[in-house]
């Protein structure tokens, strides 16, 4: 009887459990390399020029009238004299200033922007998912199966004188 028992406990309480696994692996790996180069050119160029040219033109001219009879009058210029010795002094000047004044700036700013972007992307997923439900209907029928052991066991003498 003890056996018997003990049979019947073991098998009640070793029944089909669930089962559930649940496995997820991810794996991301993202490289990016980023490469920029700028060049920048700058040219300034100044040209300064300054120039002054000064000419001075004089031209002087000295006349001195002497009259050969001092006593009579000589008309000179619409102007008439007497008993003079005339001097006409004429000074011209002529004077010519000129400044060229000439300034260039120039000035350029070049620049030149390069960039070259390499990305990687690296990616593993692994999903892994079991659900096992546990099935009443095998315990059922162990023990309808006990059960029909036991009856028998229980009545082996009826069963045995009927055969």
């Amino acid at each position: 009887m003890k056996k018997l028992l003990f049979i019947l406990v073991s098998i009640v309480f070793i029944s089909c459990s669930s089962r559930k696994v649940l496995v997820a692996k991810t794996d991301i790996k993202k490289d990016s390399l980023v490469e920029t180069k700028v060049v920048v050119t700058k040219i300034d160029t100044t040209n300064k020029t300054d120039s002054t040219k000064v000419i001075i033109d004089t031209d002087s001219s000295e006349i001195v009238i002497t009259p050969i009879d001092s006593s009579k009058t000589i008309i000179v210029d619409g102007k008439s004299y007497k008993n003079v010795v005339l001097k006409i002094k004429k000074n011209k000047s002529n004077t010519l200033y000129t400044n060229n004044k000439k300034e260039v700036n120039i000035k350029r700013i070049d620049s030149v922007a390069t960039s070259k972007t390499k990305t990687k992307e690296h990616q593993i997923g692994k999903t892994k998912i079991i659900d096992k439900k546990q099935n009443y209907w095998s315990l059922f029928w162990w023990i309808l199966l006990i059960l029909i052991i036991y009856l028998l066991w229980r009545n082996k003498q009826r069963l045995l004188s009927v055969l």
